[in-house]
């Protein structure tokens, strides 16, 4: 399958910037279930500085902020073969060492409540991938998916107590009980194609689990199944810290409104 994605992040600024500079997470690159056949980033109101790749293999672009800029705007258009691999990839030698993916983060870090789901969900590690498949049913049922409830800084404790929450809580907690059982595991975002309500797109965030033998294992919880080719990889790392798309030290006076437009396409199956 051939997607065409078009995206539109603005930054509309009420204020003064003095300078600043911004991160860039929003480049995906080739693997097993994806090639990138064209890929551009438009910048306007600011200035690529350089690129380069972070601990978790990210391309990384750093952008300069123009001083006195009303509006930042980035325009991406991009082509990318995907296909099936049941969402298995391989280890590759280039990855971090397995025990760093085990640790606990400050977004993951169970609490009282997800102790006790994580007591009530044991892993059949006879059946270890259709057990995480119960685990991920098992969160999105408890975690009603709603937008607004949570945001950015929501933890997975905090999000399990709301009981609502969005992919990235999904995640977020499905990481927190699987890194409890001392297994490998990472936060993944990217795009999703999905088959209906194609008007509300975004980001989205999926889990990867490392299986000796097998790989990394995806496992969307928040759609129920593993990822497909109607999945593109942008980022990966411990938790939403990791892979933020858009990420800025900024010095000035100012507030900021921001917009986001998506859509994807897809060319041909």
């Amino acid at each position: 399958m051939i997607l065409k994605i078009t995206q539109k992040i603005i930054y509309e600024i009420d204020g003064t910037i003095n300078f600043g500079f911004n991160k860039l997470l929003l480049t995906p690159q080739n693997n097993e279930s994806q090639k990138i056949l064209d890929w551009k980033i438009d910048i306007q109101g600011g200035k690529k500085e350089l690129n380069s790749k972070d601990q978790f293999g990210n391309q990384i672009e750093l952008v300069s902020i123009q001083n006195n800029s009303k509006k930042i705007e980035y325009n991406i258009f991009g082509k990318v073969e995907t296909k099936s691999n049941f969402g298995i990839k391989e280890f590759s030698t280039k990855d971090l060492p397995l025990w760093c993916y085990v640790d606990k983060t400050n977004l993951t870090n169970p609490g009282e409540y997800i102790s006790k789901f994580y007591k009530e969900n044991i892993l059949n590690y006879e059946d270890l991938i259709g057990s995480l498949h119960n685990l991920s049913f098992n969160i999105k049922s408890k975690i009603k998916y709603k937008k607004g409830k949570t945001d950015y800084k929501t933890t997975a404790e905090d999000a399990f107590k709301k009981g609502f929450g969005v992919c990235q809580d999904h995640t977020h907690i499905f990481l927190s009980i699987v890194r409890m059982n001392n297994l490998p595991c990472r936060y993944v975002s990217g795009l999703f194609k999905p088959i209906d309500d194609t008007d509300n797109l975004s980001m989205h965030a999926w889990a990867e689990v490392f299986i000796e033998n097998l790989g990394w294992i995806g496992f969307d919880i928040s759609n129920g199944i593993s990822p497909d080719d109607r999945y593109v990889e942008i980022a990966k790392g411990f938790d939403y810290n990791d892979v933020v798309p858009v990420k800025g030290v900024i010095n000035g006076y100012f507030i900021e409104n921001q917009n986001l437009e998506l859509s994807i396409d897809i060319l041909n199956q």
